[in-house]
C-alpha cells in the first residue's frame, strides 16, 4: 500500500491545453503545450500537470475531459486552443506513483479507499491531478518515472474540525 498524506495546495497561474477523449493523449497534448511555450519563448515555471474530470470506469472515453497545464509566472498570452488560468488552492490526498503511467489506475483506487476509511469526501466538483515530477525527457527510463497524484478534499464541516482540533472521533 502506497503512503497517503494530506497537504493544502496554493492557488498556481497556468497555461492550459483542455482536451476531450482518451486520457492517453495527455503526453501528447503536452508535448504540444510544452512545444508552444518553447517556440514564443516563455518557460514553465514549476511541474507539468494534468487535470482529469471524469471517472474513466463510468465516462465513455469520447466523453472524457481533460486539459494539460504548465505553470507560468510571467504573463503570456493565451493563443489558439490554449488558455491562461489560475487553478484554485485546495486540500489534496496525495500519493506519489513511481513508475510507467499504466499502473497509476491501481493508486487511484488506494487513494479512494483511504478516503471512505478516512471519512473524507472527494470534491466532485474539481479535478484530480497528476504532478509529473520526473517525466520522459528527464529520465530514460519509464521505471524511473514519478507522479504525484492527487485527489482533492471537499472541507470538512465546522463541527467536524472543532472535533478534530479537540481529539474527539465523530
Amino acid at each position: 500500500m502506497s503512503e497517503i498524506a494530506i497537504k493544502d495546495v496554493p492557488p498556481k497561474t497556468v497555461m492550459s491545453l483542455p482536451f476531450a477523449g482518451s486520457y492517453e493523449q495527455t503526453r501528447e497534448k503536452l508535448d504540444h503545450l510544452m512545444s508552444w511555450l518553447l517556440r514564443i519563448g516563455h518557460p514553465w515555471s514549476d511541474h507539468p500537470l494534468g487535470l482529469y474530470y471524469d471517472d474513466p470506469t463510468k465516462t465513455p472515453e469520447d466523453e472524457l475531459r481533460a486539459e494539460v497545464c504548465l505553470p507560468m509566472e510571467e504573463e503570456c498570452e493565451p493563443q489558439e486552443d490554449i488558455e491562461r488560468k489560475t487553478l484554485p488552492a485546495v486540500t489534496v490526498a496525495y500519493a506519489l506513483h513511481e513508475g510507467p503511467v499504466a499502473g497509476i489506475s491501481e493508486l487511484y483506487a488506494e487513494i479512494f479507499a483511504w478516503l471512505q476509511e478516512s471519512d473524507r469526501t472527494y470534491a466532485e466538483d474539481m479535478p484530480t491531478r497528476e504532478v509529473f515530477l520526473k517525466m520522459r525527457g528527464q529520465v530514460d527510463d519509464p521505471a524511473q518515472y514519478v507522479t504525484e497524484v492527487q485527489v482533492p478534499l471537499a472541507p470538512i464541516a465546522e463541527s467536524e474540525q472543532q472535533d478534530e482540533s479537540q481529539g474527539i472521533e465523530g
